[in-house]
């Protein structure tokens, strides 16, 4: 316990930073860049403590509960200030006080938030230290690399948060929850502009979805295409040209031969929704509404082929219509309602969009966050590349 009190004048709080650009404000690059420094130096504090304890996996408590391991997670809520001094016990008894400093722990890591520790509570509290360092300098050093220089406002998406943020005047103005890619067709990390939006889309399905998923249920059934509100067409020597999926002999198509184009037409059940977003990048990638608002549910939502799927995308419309473009709330409301398929509007202020890949950061409250390395980036499972 006297290595813990020797920690506590540094841990429970990161102080406030009052970086200041030229403006006289608050630098929102500065100020995460120093934070995650001061974080930096306090995990360094706790490693060299070597004060952390773990668990046994199957371990379960909860407010009420009396065991021997409820002494050591209370050292290592102390430790990462989710629980303060004041409120400490020499018993060892899951106090109500424990219960809601097991909550903050877990709201920093993005797990259920109900004070019970349990498989996934656990796993967090067995991640040492050393990792957690090791995991802050990973999302410090990009955080650097991306950042410099990114003017505001701008839109970041932070793939392991599931989350995208618009950033203005050093506030977060609009925040919302998205769909990110699986691990097998990952979310790029870019940095861009975002230009365009795109009311009522049309879905130019990519040739490997259309191999991969689509060809295998055309061989059951050629009218899946009608029932998706789907258009085939075919190559021929002035172009693509819409053909019959019935008059296609789909038994004799292989995923190599396939070379047939498919569309989907605007409508309620366009993998689309209503409306996409379009940024400047040599990627098949962009931002887009979907039908299948049930996903959004989920804590992990690692779930589209790469593309990001946005839970509130008509916030995002609104914002870049009437603040980056100038139009009224009138003609806004005019855009979603007219039914103009593929209305494309371009966004006259183009707007910065960092889509970055951060496990760690410090929030505006001052809390060290923590996420999952969803893609196994930070376990050198693949180098992830600025895409610019």
């Amino acid at each position: 316990m006297y290595r813990i009190l020797m920690l506590l004048w540094l841990l429970p709080v990161i102080p406030a930073v009052q970086a200041q650009d030229v403006a006289g404000k608050v630098s929102v690059y500065i100020a995460q860049k120093e934070r995650m420094q001061q974080a930096l130096f306090l995990y360094q504090r706790l490693v060299d403590t070597n004060n952390w304890h773990t668990f046994p996996v199957n371990l379960k408590l909860q407010s009420g509960d009396t065991s021997r391991y409820i002494l050591p997670l209370q050292e290592n809520l102390l430790q990462t200030g989710d629980l303060s001094l004041d409120n400490a016990t020499q018993q060892p008894a899951f106090t109500n006080e424990i219960t809601r400093a097991v909550r903050r722990f877990q709201e920093r890591h993005a797990l259920k938030a109900d004070g019970i520790i349990g498989p996934k509570t656990i796993a967090a509290l067995n991640i040492t230290p050393e990792q957690r360092l090791e995991q802050l300098k990973c999302s410090y050093d990009d955080w650097i690399a991306a950042t410099h220089n990114l003017k505001q406002p701008y839109l970041l998406v932070n793939i392991p948060d599931y989350t995208l943020q618009v950033i203005d005047s050093n506030k977060t103005v609009l925040k919302m929850r998205v769909i990110v890619g699986k691990k097998d067709h990952q979310t790029r990390v870019v940095k861009s502009e975002m230009t365009t939006v795109v009311f009522n889309p049309s879905w130019n399905i990519p040739r490997s979805i259309a191999a991969k998923e689509i060809l295998p249920i055309l061989k059951r059934n050629p009218g899946y295409l009608y029932k998706k509100r789907m258009q085939l067409f075919q190559p021929s020597p002035t172009g693509f040209v819409r053909t019959n999926p019935w008059r296609v002999n789909w038994k004799k198509v292989t995923e190599d031969t396939f070379n047939y184009k498919i569309v989907q037409r605007p409508g309620s059940i366009n993998e689309l929704g209503r409306i996409k977003f379009l940024f400047k990048t040599n990627v098949n990638q962009y931002l887009h509404d979907t039908p299948d608002k049930d996903l959004f549910k989920y804590d992990n939502r690692s779930f589209s082929h790469g593309c990001i799927r946005l839970e509130q995308p008509m916030a995002l419309a609104d914002y870049l219509l009437k603040h980056r473009s100038g139009y009224s709330d009138k003609m806004i409301a005019k855009f979603k309602t007219d039914g103009i398929p593929d209305h494309y509007i371009r966004v006259k202020k183009s707007m910065p969009l960092l889509i970055a890949y951060q496990t760690a950061w410090v929030d505006d409250n001052m809390r060290v966050q923590f996420r999952e390395d969803v893609y196994g980036f930070e376990r050198g499972e693949r180098e992830h590349v600025l895409v610019e």
